[in-house]
């Protein structure tokens, strides 16, 4: 006689022998396999959330006692240097923490952590975003320390950990393998069943199949679907059972239906020897819809490593004052009024007024100026900015979540909202759909059972296939799917699922001006010569000798001309210039009273700035350096906007003049300069009170925030890797002219999308009265299924064979040194 065997109740692992614990949930007493889970559905069934259980796709985490080296270990994230990490004040009472939650694994836990932390005294607030498993909390720390509140999550059967974007990034990196080896298992066995279906419907149509070799291509074909069902398949029925606890009624319902009806009655006809077989089709189906949710899982996670790159910004240590010396040591440690030296090419580690010295740093990265800024005695510093030239010392103001930076990260969460997508309407069609193929199923069946029992199955079966929302499911993800990848041949990358429904409907777009409007690189503009006895080509090649060797921007004007004049004894000076060597003469290049030694000539008129080459304190000529040359198309794409009634802004982090004079160039009337993220995004929200839907396109992490406020962002190829990561589009090919394919190939997408829904419900309200009529035998079912999915997928399929441009055709899309050819029309 077999033992019985049990399974903890909480977390689902199998108890050897009679179950040691046993816990009352609902009247019915239920096994428990140690004391921590006991203790665990004992603490929610006390809260009142007993519900959990009824909503829960995954067993829970298995409950670690609560130790009293636990307890200590918690104690200390109430210090205050600890959790200046991790911890923003929000007022005088109330502090908002970031947390990584471990063991999420459905939306039943989120319901389970925000409902019981929530209750807690003291716990003003609980968010638990399921795909990032990041909680924010906002707590009274005079009412309840945050070492009790992760304590309660604990004892939940959860780990709570102040949030890092790298932990977070491991966590998701394993939900991204989980996923790939459903897919990848999907398509190897589609694959194999596809090769046996084609012999089985071969030998269908031409009846010349003997029944053994068709009973043994199914067994082989039943081997092969069965991992694909109860693997790859697996989260498609978890998440139907879910809405139906909860009576909701998603496309995972009818596609769970779907999949494993055709899947139980393949495998019954296998067994019997009679009836039809749809291996082909569920294993097909499960694959391309795994394909369409890994891409939007991974548009998801792309927000937690847009997170760390933020972080890098920062060194991991710094140089600071301990009595009379400079001690390297952690940043993590640092605290208010600490003093720091930092030396050239060294990051910034903290918010600080400068005390000693004067130097330039490079603040593009935080605040959108792309020339290094001047900063001396009394002057702020931002923590993450690069120090270009002198060393200097600071007092630390800002340490932690109270930084600029972490306040652009602050902006970050707040503006990214939930936004919608096309896709939601396929599946509240769905859901009025499965609900009314179920109420015809059943009725099919209780007729057919008192006219011809031994049909009744087959009809409602093929009733319930032929009305298989798979096309109703496909019509629109495959044209989204068509239209993104047609776009990214052009150079255009859509990262979020609602960007084509989108386009068409925007009528204001902002842009940034560096990196954007212009191309973001320092370029010589002019030559204009002094000394008589030199050519241009000398001067070049000496100046680009001497500039090989400094890592200042300027000097980026010169690295494409190459110079067969070797520099030696080159010596830079900080902020005035470059000196050395070359043909045993010497020559520098800079600023005017650097060249001459003192004596500072006028330079020439103009708002670019002007380098000097000198030759002994002789003048030999002027270098024009522009900071920034406008983008070829730029003017024609504007034009083309305006001409589309569409409104266009300029927004930019630069000084007043460079920005008009940009503006100007562009013909564009409205725009702001000097502003900041918050500008930025202020900026945007009135804009949208007002009704206007706004497309954003920039670049850098000033821009990240107005990014993620706007209603479609679009980042360029050349942008930091935040901003790109956190827009709804990226410009791989930097060219703005593939802004106005997408917004044409956008419309033509919403027609197709709207042609394959509406031949998905004419196609299965047309066959539901044959098939329920018994005029169609389940093998033309499926047959009909998979045609009907093929036209929709056809269909969808010309949006990806669209004619490049002619501008395109013979050009690389992903070059981003390519120029675009057309004319400027202002």
């Amino acid at each position: 006689m077999s033992k019985e065997h049990h399974h903890c109740f909480h977390c689902h692992l199998p108890i050897p022998g009679e179950p040691p614990f046993h816990t009352e949930i609902e009247g019915i007493q239920q096994p428990m396999c140690c004391p921590g889970c006991k203790a665990v559905a004992e603490a929610i069934i006390a809260g009142g959330l007993d519900n959990y259980y009824q909503h829960r796709t995954d067993p829970g985490l298995q409950a670690g006692t609560i130790t009293q080296r636990l307890q200590e270990e918690l104690l200390i994230y109430d210090r205050d240097d600890i959790q200046k990490e991790f911890v923003l004040s929000k007022d005088a009472s109330l502090k908002q923490a970031s947390l990584l939650i471990e063991g999420i694994t459905c939306a039943a836990c989120i319901w389970l952590l925000e409902n019981h932390i929530g209750s807690l005294k003291g716990v003003d607030l609980i968010s638990v975003n399921l795909s990032t498993h990041e909680a924010q909390v906002v707590w009274s720390p005079e009412q309840i320390p945050l070492s009790t509140i992760l304590l309660h999550i604990h004892r939940i059967g959860y780990k709570a950990h102040p949030w890092r974007a790298d932990r977070q990034e491991a966590l998701l990196k394993e939900e991204n393998r989980r996923f790939i080896r459903r897919l990848a298992l999907a398509g190897i066995g589609t694959m194999q069943v596809m090769m046996y279906a084609v012999a089985l419907y071969s030998g269908a149509i031409t009846n010349d199949m003997s029944d053994p070799y068709r009973d043994f291509i199914r067994y082989i074909s039943a081997i092969v679907a069965t991992p694909v069902i109860f693997y790859s398949a697996a989260p498609f029925f978890k998440a139907a059972l879910r809405d139906l606890r909860v009576r909701h009624l998603s496309m995972d319902v009818p596609v769970s239906i779907a999949i494993g009806g055709a899947y139980v009655a393949s495998l019954w006809a296998t067994l019997n020897g009679r009836g039809e077989v749809y291996f082909d089709s569920v294993s097909m189906f499960t694959f391309f819809l795994l394909t369409g949710r890994y891409l939007e899982l991974r548009a998801r996670h792309a927000t937690s490593r847009a997170a760390r790159a933020l972080q890098n910004l920062l060194p991991s240590s710094c140089l600071k004052q301990v009595g009379e010396e400079y001690v390297r040591v952690p940043v993590a440690e640092l605290q208010k009024s600490d003093l720091v030296r930092v030396l050239p090419g060294d990051s910034i580690p903290a918010d600080g007024i400068i005390t000693l010295g004067s130097s330039r740093f490079d603040e593009s990265m935080l605040t959108g100026e792309n020339r290094p800024v001047p900063h001396s005695l009394g002057d702020t510093v931002i923590g993450g900015s690069l120090n270009v030239e002198n060393a200097i010392d600071f007092k630390v103001t800002q340490v932690g979540a109270e930084t600029r930076m972490s306040a652009i990260m602050q902006l970050l969460n707040h503006a990214r909202h939930e936004k919608p997508a096309i896709a939601r309407m396929a599946d509240r069609v769905a859901a009025w759909f499965v609900a009314s193929v179920l109420i015809v199923a059943t009725t099919v069946y209780w007729y057919w059972s008192g006219v011809a029992p031994e049909d009744a199955f087959w009809i409602t079966l093929s009733v319930l296939v032929v009305t298989c929302p798979c096309a109703l499911s496909l019509a629109t993800p495959t044209a989204l799917t068509a239209a993104t990848g047609h776009l990214h041949q052009l150079g255009f990358l859509i990262t979020r699922g609602h960007v084509l429904e989108g386009l068409e409907k925007i009528n204001h777009v902002v842009f940034d001006k560096t990196g954007t409007l212009t191309r973001g690189n320092i370029e010589l503009a002019e030559v204009r010569m002094i000394s008589p006895d030199h050519s241009k080509t000398d001067v070049l090649q000496i100046a680009a000798a001497l500039e090989a060797h400094s890592e200042h921007p300027i000097a980026k004007a010169f690295r494409s001309r190459t110079s067969a004049m070797p520099a030696e004894q080159v010596r830079t000076h900080t902020g005035q210039g470059v000196e050395g060597v070359v043909n045993d003469t010497l020559y520098r290049i800079g600023r005017a009273d650097f060249c001459l030694a003192g004596h500072s000539p006028a330079a020439p008129e103009g708002t670019d700035q002007w380098l000097m080459l000198s030759q002994r304190n002789t003048p030999l000529c002027w270098f024009r350096i522009k900071d920034d040359s406008l983008r070829s198309e730029a003017g024609n794409v504007i034009s083309q906007l305006r001409r589309s009634g569409i409104k266009v802004t300029l927004l930019s982090g630069d000084q007043t003049a460079v920005v008009s004079s940009v503006a100007e160039q562009l013909n564009i009337s409205h725009w702001q300069a000097e502003a900041n993220p918050d500008d930025k995004l202020d900026f945007i929200k009135r804009q949208q009170q007002k009704g206007e839907r706004i497309l954003m396109v920039g670049d850098g992490i000033n821009d990240v925030p107005v990014l993620a406020g706007a209603d479609i962002s679009l980042a360029m190829g050349s942008a930091s890797d935040l901003a790109k990561t956190h827009a709804d589009a990226v410009l791989l090919s930097n060219d703005l002219s593939r802004l106005l394919d997408a917004r044409q190939l956008a419309r033509k997408t919403r027609s197709v999308i709207r042609q394959n829904l509406a031949w998905s419900l004419l196609y299965n309200l047309s066959a539901l009265p044959l098939a329920a009529s018994g005029l169609i035998a389940p093998w033309m079912a499926a047959i009909g299924m998979a045609l009907s999915s093929l036209l929709v997928v056809g269909n969808a399929l010309r949006l990806s064979k669209q004619p490049a441009p002619e501008r395109l055709q013979g050009t690389d899309p992903h070059d981003t040194t390519a120029v675009h050819q057309s004319a400027i029309r202002a």
